[in-house]
């Protein structure tokens, strides 16, 4: 497993086909942060795309400005992502999730979720599905 600490988070590569981004209790999740955790993602060797989970404690600070840009369309992480699940712990996170993605869609599939569990299973599932075509 590699991991790479940032200010706000922990990404770590479980597997070749999965990375996890814990990101931390109590932390303040705005543009700078998500661009740092986007970047340590793509330090990862390799070439081919891999899921990635989103892990958003509840207590996580959410500024509301992360709503009005698209933060995925000036990166090139389409190249490194083949799908995205987001765990947001809290009711009124996920449902901030859902609307980010409502206004931005993602060029891959991505799924918003109340569960790391339920998160799990369907990113293992679109594994599965990708690695048996």
């Amino acid at each position: 497993m590699e991991r790479i600490e940032t200010n706000s988070a922990v990404v770590e590569r479980m597997h070749p086909d999965l990375v996890i981004c814990w990101y931390k209790r109590g932390v303040k999740i705005d543009a700078i942060a998500v661009r740092e955790n986007l970047e340590a993602r793509k330090q990862f060797p390799g070439v081919d795309a891999y899921a990635v989970i989103g892990v958003f404690p509840e207590d996580v600070d959410f500024d509301m400005s992360l709503l009005n840009a698209d933060h995925y369309a000036s990166t090139d992480v389409d190249s490194v992502t083949s799908v995205l699940a987001i765990v947001a712990e809290g009711s009124l996170f996920e449902k901030i999730a859902g609307l980010y993605f409502a206004y931005h869609p993602t060029n891959f599939t991505s799924r918003v979720f109340g569960q790391l569990q339920d998160a799990m299973i369907w990113v293992e599932e679109r594994i599965a599905a990708r690695t048996s075509a």
